[in-house]
């Protein structure tokens, strides 16, 4: 199952001024749907003979198409995947772990067999599920006889369909809290210092610093290494923000979201 990596709008903000009544900052965030590089590597894929083979997958797979629970090995978030063929455009991939459900993914391709449109929802990695809907375009085309599925797809779009992701940002006098739908959390000192990072498998603690009036920089540790360094920039019509995420192992990536309440 090809996996995803959803950036998320946790952990930022800083107020222009510090003592005032409200932060520009304040309020609940949203990311806007993510755009991707269009020289991106593809996902590879094949559907025939009653066989699905996911080449470009975190562990590559193959198995059967017949709509039973199939074991796989090597990923660490399931240990077996179901795939249903509905009809000669449309396949549901069910992934578990344990005999639960941690992801269902359907894939439809358009009637012009260009795009493809993903909805998958995850569950178990937070207390609601995720609902994502991801976009791709044909790279290559099906082999003669698979499944219309099959052949070389590009990411082109991902957006968190259920906003699962809207984020809670609050200041008041010198800390900065944050807290997320995903059950994500923390409250640190705008000055650097060191706080815990509460829900998060990703991360164990944080810190975030003012670098001008409109940007802050946080910085995100598990178990005292840094994992991820991100900026996060409001426009004058303080109703946009930036977000620059570097991973800290040459990965940097973008995003935009707004302010909706």
């Amino acid at each position: 199952m090809r996996a995803v990596s959803v950036l998320t709008f946790t952990g930022f903000l800083l107020l222009p001024a510090l003592g005032r009544a409200q932060s520009a900052f304040d309020g609940t965030w949203r990311p806007d749907p993510q755009k991707f590089d269009p020289s991106r590597k593809p996902d590879i894929v094949e559907l025939a003979n009653g066989i699905y083979n996911c080449q470009s997958c975190t562990t590559p797979y193959k198995v059967k198409a017949n709509g039973l629970d199939q074991p796989v090995s090597g990923n660490p978030y399931y240990d077996t995947v179901r795939v249903t063929i509905v009809d000669d455009r449309t396949a549901v991939k069910t992934a578990k772990r344990g005999g639960k459900t941690v992801l269902e993914s359907k894939l439809t391709v358009s009637a012009d067999d260009a795009t493809e449109t993903e909805l998958q929802t995850m569950y178990d990695m937070s207390p609601r599920p995720i609902e994502l809907t991801l976009q791709y375009a044909r790279v290559s085309a099906a082999a003669k006889g698979s499944h219309r599925v099959s052949g070389a797809w590009r990411l082109t779009e991902l957006d968190v369909s259920n906003h699962a992701e809207d984020t809670v940002f609050k200041v008041s006098g010198d800390v900065l809290s944050m807290s997320d739908l995903m059950g994500r959390s923390f409250s640190a000192k705008l000055d650097g210092s060191e706080a815990p990072y509460k829900g998060s498998d990703e991360f164990t603690s944080v810190s975030v610093k003012m670098i001008d009036s409109r940007t802050i920089e946080e910085t995100d540790k598990k178990a005292g290494t840094v994992v991820k360094i991100t900026r996060w920039a409001l426009d004058p019509d303080g109703k946009t923000m930036h977000a620059r995420f570097d991973d800290t192992k040459g990965r940097v990536q973008e995003q935009t979201g707004h302010k909706v309440q």
